[in-house]
């Protein structure tokens, strides 16, 4: 998709403040909303790396799903003259939100890992084997984000939101806060208190490791239903119940998740020890090598080939 004017665009209610920018309607396009960034003149603002996130947005698939479907990804830069000011992203679906003492929320990944209280009454809140879907559609999302070399920073709470129809999944949120590898951020990536990496304390820019540790919080936390429990915290028992080897290969995923950086069970690996079936990939030196066949010209013979017309026989 082509920049888009601001001048062009009919803006509606304002949905949402953050600390980077403001969410708008978009009359007449309820599909989709406008981000207007609060300072688009801020040095630190690398216009380029959003138009590299966008140029990309066609390759990110999810299980044959498009990024619209998991991820509010930006899709134009919306522009004041020449100007960069904001970008135009899909609007988070209903199925996303739920009311509470009348008010529309977003369902933030965090409500799953809160015990249930007075906010939810009358809400029908995931059970575990909708969590651990869900949590593996988390997992499935950050596998394809840096599949494609996008370090996604600021994973936590509020960031993820969740659904539970017509199938249990998730959709991120703030996504212009994600980078391509070795690009710049298009702003400074936050940080979320109680989402660090206590062992990469010392690295300046988030990493696929970081994701990675991250990831593990989401999990135990949303299982265990605790806010900000950390792998050493983990309590076996709220995996009772769950079949022997999905319970095994999470406690194995998060003890991996305490080891050195560099060694944290990838996203992938997380989509495995999530899933009903285990699934262990080939190591290229386990690949069976078969020869190829040696050539046999003298099967070919040297005269002249002849052929021969054949009659269908008569029916």
């Amino acid at each position: 998709m082509s920049d888009v004017q601001l001048a062009s665009l009919a803006l509606g209610n304002k949905l949402g403040d953050g600390g980077q920018g403001s969410v708008h309607e978009l009359v007449g396009d309820p599909r989709r909303v406008y981000k207007q960034y609060h300072n688009p003149k801020d040095p630190s603002f690398c216009v380029e790396s959003l138009e590299a996130l966008i140029a990309v947005r066609d390759k990110l698939v999810l299980s044959g799903r498009p990024v619209d479907d998991w991820a509010a990804w930006p899709s134009a830069i919306v522009r004041s003259g020449n100007d960069p000011v904001g970008f135009i992203m899909p609007r988070v679906p209903a199925d996303f939100t739920f009311d509470a003492r009348g008010k529309s929320r977003l369902s933030e990944l965090g409500v799953l890992a809160k015990k249930p209280g007075p906010l939810f009454d009358g809400i029908t809140l995931p059970n575990r084997d909708e969590r651990i879907a869900i949590l593996r559609h988390l997992a499935g999302a950050v596998s394809t984000l840096h599949e494609h070399g996008i370090v996604i920073g600021d994973l936590s709470f509020a960031n993820i939101l969740w659904a539970r129809t017509p199938t249990p999944r998730i959709m991120l949120i703030d996504c212009d806060g994600m980078r391509l590898q070795n690009r710049p951020a298009v702003l400074p990536q936050a940080e979320t208190p109680d989402w660090d990496d206590p062992l990469d304390a010392g690295s300046a820019a988030p990493t696929f490791d970081r994701d990675c540790y991250k990831l593990a919080l989401a999990v135990l936390r949303v299982l265990g239903q605790t806010i900000d429990s950390r792998p050493a915290d983990f309590d076996p028992a709220s995996l009772d119940g769950l079949e022997s080897g999905v319970a095994q290969r999470i406690r194995q995923s998060i003890a991996g998740s305490m080891g050195p950086v560099g060694t944290r069970p990838t996203a992938r690996s997380w989509v495995s020890a999530l899933s009903e079936r285990a699934t262990r990939p080939v190591q290229p030196g386990l690949r069976r090598v078969v020869a190829a066949p040696s050539a046999k010209p003298e099967l070919l013979g040297s005269q002249e080939r002849k052929f021969r017309s054949v009659t269908p026989p008569k029916k």
